[in-house]
């Protein structure tokens, strides 16, 4: 099966959407940073690479670092 990740992250998306599983968002946002970091490409509205546009590319990160942050810490009631 070729989109076997894509189709496992949708079946996993319903079955947190159906449990309410907020466990669930964070690790999809962990798992989505590391793949920004790894890559150096983050897709948004459109593709922004490291190379083409490192300011917009670290803020974006970044970003997404305090989205991640937030998911994390809110479910472990820290916040």
């Amino acid at each position: 099966m070729k989109y076997w990740k894509t189709s496992l992250a949708l079946i996993l998306t319903f079955l947190a959407i159906l449990f309410n599983w907020q466990w669930f968002w964070a690790l999809l946002l962990f798992l989505g940073l590391l793949n920004i970091i790894i890559s150096k490409e983050i897709h948004f509205v459109e593709a922004v690479t490291q190379k083409d546009a490192p300011k917009l590319y670290w803020f974006m990160t970044i970003f997404w670092s305090i989205l991640t942050f937030l998911a994390i810490a809110n479910h472990l009631n820290l916040l």
